[in-house]
């Protein structure tokens, strides 16, 4: 089990993502909770990203929002959340 961290930015964008889609507060948690894994489930189509993202990782928390975040040993920190629009930009 990795140790979980979060950006300032991720903690607003978070906030604001819940407040407007309270319906995935418990999907977004359980998210995050299985990511914090050695191993990830399919249905997250976790990927490598590539240009300003390069080093990151994107994982689909629905068909529209993807949560992208950063491994380094030991520890995941998210980085940002929203729609690919938004998080990939």
């Amino acid at each position: 089990m990795r140790r979980l961290l979060t950006t300032p930015r991720f903690d607003r964008r978070l906030e604001t993502f819940l407040k407007r889609h309270p319906e995935l507060t418990a999907t977004v948690h359980r998210a995050m909770t299985v990511l914090t894994g050695e191993r990830y489930p399919a249905n997250f189509r976790t990927h490598k990203l590539g240009g300003i993202l390069k080093g990151c990782l994107g994982a689909s928390i629905s068909f529209e929002y993807r949560i992208v975040f950063v491994l380094s040993p030991g520890t995941i920190c998210f980085i940002d959340i929203g729609t690919h629009d938004e998080v990939y930009r």
